[in-house]
């Protein structure tokens, strides 16, 4: 017997309808537009008793009465502006005419910053350079993710559909929307299959998403810009779709297509409906009556009265290599009370060493048992970081490493063998000269680790990571990714087990945009600084030359860390690399080595982090440009007998 289901919703329902049909063949599914209930052209009573149920989204709730109640399942509306938060709609009156909805080349859709850039007198190539991770920042549009969760999840709970669960899976290895209120078929999938579930009736077919008619992919697609995308996973571009007209275009044009349609309109009454364009004028820093000067058709050289530090020739060739100072304005200072947490590969200890030799608040998490010697403790690696976390060289190991302390993910690798006996952990080889004695003893000193990096991450007031390495092996069986090449200070090499990865700039900005997530989500008053090790590649797995390895791994990670500086205002990026690598230096601060960084050089890095970053009382102004740097820092002894897990594959090389 065929049970007939009528679907009430906005859009959403007819992808709805389909999917039911598709995965139980015994039921008739049909979709009611709810506005056409508004408007008369159907008659909710009629839809009722001609229904054995309806599925409806809760805001229709309004047009029903009581009677009719007790058969309708609720589901939720499914809008999610973390992908495209640029996206608003849009009035205005043209002249002569009433307010009106502006329909442009996405249809009702439109971009907030593009009617910013009209409405402000700003021209297509100064509009185009609006699209940037720091504006986004500015405008709030990272923020938008969690807010539009809070408020999907909602909806989840007042609809009684489990929405957190399929929100994870949503946004695992996809983007589920294609504009902020326009889901993918493979969500509506969902959707159905919780309500099916939900009214008792047996559904037949899965994966139906794969080929039931999707409406909605009919419609306007809104591009996920590039920064946004990067830090949520995947790709991202500027192609702009819109089925209804047949438009496809690039970012340039979709902006040409929309001045066009704005000119026929009043630009003083163009209002954006979820937007307030002057708050965006003002966090932007923009000025209608200036903008045009932006414009590169204007006569004025845009370069004339910049500062000296943007000019080669003032800030670099002018200046003696030693008081050579790249950085410009530091956003915040570090007073001796906060509390300093640093990790990354072996550059980041000598900031550790420099902040603790000058009183100020070096946090280590991890601290040696009580009555161990101060030599044994450092030959067991307590208090070279913050926790005994040994190198973490790679942005993978960092995001992997938090997911582990934090119970997310369980590698398949728990214990490798040590050559002359014990064992070692795979993730921190290093930590222990004689490794561990059994597997419990392992497993205790592990628990004792995570506990020390959940204090880190959670009572950290800065944190201070070092870019090392673009170049790893990882496991195989689950990704997980190692500090050191099994076979190195333990475990063997097996290649059907094991595999060489260089990671690429996507895959390290996407790691990196959700380790900083994950550290915001769990300690909102953390600041973190990112640095970029100047140390070269010891060796490279790859089959080319060394000093090609490390230039890629390098402007990798450089490229990286930019990206992120500037996506993220609790984030700072610290130029440790140009300081120790810069032409100005001539070399100098290397070793004969080429590799090892003189103590010299140290103390330059360091000297400048001191004087831009250091606040030796409350004050504000306690640290200016006016303070003599060298009288605030004790000149660092010998390269601080810094700990090196690479150095251990030189082992192996004559």
């Amino acid at each position: 017997m065929t049970t007939k289901i009528a679907i009430m919703s906005n859009c959403q329902g007819e992808g709805l309808a389909n999917c039911i049909n598709a995965m139980s063949p015994d039921v008739e599914a049909t979709f009611f537009l709810s506005s056409d209930f508004n408007s008369g052209k159907h008659d909710m009573n009629s839809v009722f008793s001609t229904h054995d149920k309806v599925f409806a989204q809760f805001f229709v709730d309004q047009y029903m009465h009581d009677g009719v109640r007790g058969k309708t399942l609720y589901f939720p509306s499914i809008a999610f502006a973390g992908y495209h938060p640029d996206m608003t709609y849009l009035r205005g009156h043209r002249s002569g005419g009433g307010l009106e909805t502006v329909i442009g080349p996405m249809d009702s859709y439109h971009s907030a910053l593009a009617v910013l850039a009209f409405t402000s007198g700003l021209d297509i190539d100064a509009a185009l350079g609006l699209y940037s991770a720091e504006t986004f920042t500015k405008l709030g549009y990272f923020e938008m993710w969690e807010s539009s969760r809070s408020d999907l999840l909602l909806e989840g709970e007042r609809t009684s559909t489990p929405l957190a669960a399929l929100f994870h899976e949503w946004t695992k290895n996809r983007c589920f929307m294609y504009s902020f209120n326009h889901p993918h078929i493979s969500a509506i999938e969902d959707i159905a299959r919780s309500l099916l579930q939900r009214a008792g009736i047996e559904i037949v077919n899965q994966n139906v998403a794969q080929f039931v008619d999707d409406p909605l992919k009919l419609m306007p697609i809104w591009p996920r810009y590039p920064a946004i995308a990067h830090r949520y996973g995947g790709h991202g571009d500027y192609n702009f779709y819109c089925g209804t007209n047949g438009l496809r275009a690039n970012l340039r044009q979709f902006l040409e297509f929309s001045y066009d349609i704005y000119k026929s309109y009043e630009p003083i009454s163009l209002e954006t409906l979820n937007f307030s364009l002057s708050d965006m004028k003002i966090k932007l820093g923009i000025d209608e009556r200036t903008a045009p000067v932006f414009s590169p058709k204007s006569n004025r050289n845009p370069y004339a009265g910049l500062p000296s530090f943007q000019f080669w020739k003032d800030s670099v060739a002018g200046v003696p290599a030693a008081a050579l100072d790249p950085v410009v304005k530091p956003s915040f200072k570090i007073s001796p009370a906060k509390k300093i947490a640093t990790a990354g590969s072996c550059f980041a200890q000598h900031i550790a060493r420099t902040l603790s030799e000058s009183g100020f608040n070096y946090f280590v998490a991890e601290t040696a048992p009580e009555g161990v010697s101060d030599s044994d403790a450092k030959a067991e690696n307590y208090g070279v970081f913050s926790a005994r976390y040994g190198n973490v060289y790679t942005v993978r190991q960092l995001r992997q490493l938090l997911d582990r302390a934090y119970g997310c993910f369980a590698p398949h690798d728990v214990a490798w063998t040590k050559r002359g006996g014990g064992l070692v952990d795979p993730f921190r080889p290093q930590i222990s000269p004689a490794g561990f004695a059994d597997l419990d003893a392992l497993l205790a000193s592990r628990e004792v680790h995570f506990a020390a990096v959940r204090r880190v991450v959670e009572d950290s007031n800065v944190f201070v990571f070092t870019l090392g390495l673009t170049e790893g092996w990882r496991s195989r069986f689950d990704g997980a990714v190692f500090p050191l090449a099994p076979g190195v200070a333990g475990g063997e090499m097996d290649f059907d087990r094991y595999e060489f990865v260089n990671f690429t700039y996507e895959e390290i900005v996407s790691d990196l945009f959700k380790a900083v997530d994950k550290i915001q989500l769990l300690n909102r008053s953390c600041r973190i600084i990112l640095t970029v090790s100047p140390v070269p590649l010891i060796a490279t797995y790859e089959p080319r030359h060394a000093l090609v390895a490390t230039t890629y791994s390098k402007s990798v990670l450089r490229a990286a860390a930019e990206c992120i500086a500037r996506a993220y205002d609790h984030v700072e990026y610290f130029p440790s690399y140009e300081i120790i690598t810069g032409s100005y230096s001539r070399g100098v601060y290397f070793d004969p080595d080429l590799r090892t960084v003189t103590s010299e050089g140290v103390s330059h890095v360091m000297k400048i982090f001191m004087h831009h970053y250091a606040l030796f009382d409350d004050s504000p102004t306690s640290a200016t440009k006016d303070d003599k740097p060298a009288e605030i820092i004790r000149k660092p002894s010998a390269l601080f007998e810094i700990v090196c897990d690479e150095e251990a594959i030189a082992n192996f090389h004559p």
